[in-house]
């Protein structure tokens, strides 16, 4: 004969308890906090790989929140993602041609495309929609800020089961 474990439903947390909320604020505060902790600075080589096996494209913010507009590059399967950003953003520009806001120095003498993202913008993760297009999550220490094309972002976490996880 075949018997089931049997659970005491007043063991069982709803999600709307008063400790399951707790308990889901706590999680969602140390998921966050990873996630910045995690964020590698433009300036400096990234320490880690984020390989894209899909053919897509990936937005590249020219200024804060995209004021400025983006451009769009080819990702091919294969492709390093950190890699790519990083390479990107380290390009000099031309200050004679725009008149963005370079939140680093003003003297306009080397102007870097990091350099009009914001004081200190990090690569907190990539989010791809459903076209296979890539945004970049971007936090920045300085302003204690998260932004993602032209709107703000917050971390999203999802109970799986066992404990709470990050939806992206």
């Amino acid at each position: 004969m075949k018997t089931e474990p049997v659970v005491d439903p007043a063991l069982l947390l709803s999600e709307d308890s008063p400790q399951a909320q707790k308990e889901k604020k706590g999680a969602l505060q140390t998921i966050t906090d990873l996630r910045r902790a995690l964020a590698w600075e433009l300036a400096r080589w990234p320490l880690t790989k984020h390989v894209h096996w899909d053919r897509g494209r990936i937005h590249l913010p020219r200024s804060y929140l995209s004021r400025d507009g983006e451009d769009t590059r080819n990702v091919y399967p294969g492709t390093d993602l950190n890699q790519l950003v990083h390479h990107y953003y380290l390009e000099e520009i031309d200050t004679k041609t725009n008149d963005w806001i370079n939140y680093v120095h003003m003297d306009k003498v080397v102007a870097k495309r990091h350099e009009y993202l914001g004081p200190s913008p990090r690569v907190a993760g990539y989010f791809i929609d459903v076209d296979g297009d890539i945004y970049i999550k971007w936090w920045d220490s300085y302003l204690s800020d998260q932004w993602m094309g032209t709107q703000k972002w917050k971390v999203e976490i999802a109970w799986n089961g066992e404990k709470w996880v990050d939806r992206t």
